[in-house]
């Protein structure tokens, strides 16, 4: 009888052990699935974050080539200077780029007002070097 009530002890004892076991694998369970879901999730943005990077990269370009068209010289009768494309280094990062020695002034571009006559407005300077208007990141 002694034998049988111990017996009974254990097999209560390696129930008890295995009802935590199963309680511990359904929490991990769980886990796992939030971190499937989460996981998901990251790939849904990243998936998101390369459309956009693409999608700014297109208008970096069509913003380059637009920009292309304006002139910069010295004054009136100076050439235009040439706007390259944004050079980037292998970390895809922009390249540094050279900083003018002089300012330059942005060549005024005629048009005609309602009246037909020609309006004209002063060429603004543009600061030669970027940090001194608090702007070192352009």
């Amino acid at each position: 009888m002694a034998q049988v009530a111990e017996v009974s002890g254990v097999v209560g004892e390696i129930a008890s052990s295995a009802q935590e076991q199963a309680t511990g694998l359904a929490e991990v369970n769980t886990a796992v699935n939030q971190m499937d879901q989460v996981t998901q999730q990251n790939a849904a943005m990243v998936e998101q974050s390369t459309a956009a990077s693409h999608a700014l990269a297109r208008e970096t370009e069509e913003l380059a080539q637009l920009t292309g068209r304006f002139q910069l010289g010295q004054g009136e009768g100076a050439p235009a200077a040439n706007v390259e494309p944004l050079r980037r280094t292998a970390a895809g990062k922009p390249a540094p780029q050279p900083r003018a020695a002089t300012p330059l002034k942005v060549v005024a571009q005629s048009s005609r007002g309602r009246d037909g006559a020609a309006l004209r407005k002063p060429a603004p300077a543009i600061a030669a070097h970027a940090d001194e208007q608090g702007w070192e990141e352009f």
